[in-house]
């Protein structure tokens, strides 16, 4: 799976580092969490030698932590007879910041040679499995040698601001074990962020009506106007932008380029 790059934000007319503020976090620690949500959609039967998934999902010790503490989430493939697998773990609701929406998880397959997949779908709604119509996540085969970090974009799909659930799905024919944990949502948070040395760079004109122009940087990744609540209005990657459909008022430019990020005010006439 591929991580996207996100772009962060700053403070007003400076360049920062990136920072973002966790919304959300379960590690499974110490006992299963009442406000997770486990659905057996698939109701086939385990297979013997994985008798002790009486649920959909289960809690159990990860049995490759050598402290033996650990905690982790857990569903199976292996049915007899065989068939796919589809059993969901649902988050409670999850209120997402206005851009910059993340999230990320570890997973584990037990047996390299029978590695289960899984989906990460996302509701805007409820909790019904028909409401889960976005895929945030596809991974094939998860690794085997170690708990492997995940990360997706959540605010790619049109979520920001509003409050949704995350599910992960095992629907692997004929896995074995799958392991979860460590469950993050986080949001750019612009507030909390270290400012860099001087690097110039300048928007002109600044008020203005019709075009603005981005100078100083050797280099332009990404440059994204957004309005004071965060909605992103112009992505482009252009030293040259028009903003003639804009309504009049006040945005906020952010600017990725030389290995920095800067957010500077602009006024539309």
């Amino acid at each position: 799976m591929i991580k996207k790059a996100i772009l962060t934000t700053a403070l007003l007319c400076g360049f920062y580092t990136s920072a973002q503020t966790e919304i959300y976090a379960e590690d499974f620690q110490p006992t299963f969490p009442v406000t997770y949500t486990v659905v057996d959609n698939d109701g086939l039967t385990p297979n013997a030698a994985v008798s002790e998934y009486t649920a959909a999902w289960i809690f159990i010790t990860d049995p490759f932590d050598t402290s033996n503490t650990n905690i982790v989430a857990s569903s199976t493939s292996y049915f007899e007879p065989t068939g796919q697998a589809d059993r969901w773990l649902i988050t409670p609701a999850i209120t997402l910041g206005a851009f910059g929406n993340s999230a990320s998880w570890k997973a584990q397959s037990h047996d390299p040679s029978f590695p289960d997949g899984y989906y990460v779908l996302v509701s805007g709604t409820d909790m019904q499995l028909s409401s889960f119509t976005d895929t945030l996540a596809y991974v094939y085969g998860e690794v085997s040698d170690s708990l492997h970090l995940n990360e997706a974009n959540i605010s790619d799909l049109g979520f920001d601001n509003q409050t949704i659930h995350l599910a992960f799905v095992n629907r692997t024919v004929d896995g074995f074990k799958l392991y979860l944990d460590d469950i993050r949502v986080t949001k750019d948070d612009p507030a909390a962020l270290t400012e860099h040395k001087d690097v110039q760079a300048s928007i002109y004109p600044n008020p203005t009506s019709d075009f603005i122009t981005i100078k100083g940087l050797q280099s332009i990744q990404n440059i994204q106007l957004v309005s004071l609540d965060g909605k992103v209005l112009i992505e482009s990657t252009a030293s040259k932008i028009d903003i003639t459909h804009l309504d009049a008022g006040n945005y906020i430019c952010l600017i990725q380029g030389d290995n920095t990020i800067s957010q500077v005010s602009i006024v539309k006439l």
